[in-house]
């Protein structure tokens, strides 16, 4: 199973890659790999989707997440 960082790097390029449609693209993903029968695939995959539920959080102006916290130090 992927490491912490692994799964933050795939919520990230998830996010780049599909933009709002991102939670869309992670839900059909999980789909299809139940449909396929790959449980290991399905549970990490939940996990990339809590993260990119996390960054679309910090994203929508929760000021206490990474993003808001460094922009607020540089700024």
């Amino acid at each position: 199973m992927a490491d912490d960082r692994e799964l933050w790097a795939c919520a990230v390029q998830v996010e780049r890659q599909h933009g709002k449609s991102a939670p869309r693209f992670v839900a059909e993903r999980i789909g299809d790999l139940a449909l396929a029968g790959d449980e290991q695939g399905v549970a990490t995959w939940k996990m990339i989707a809590e993260r990119l539920d996390m960054l679309n959080q910090i994203g929508d102006g929760d000021a206490s997440g990474p993003r808001q916290a460094r922009a607020a130090s540089t700024g």
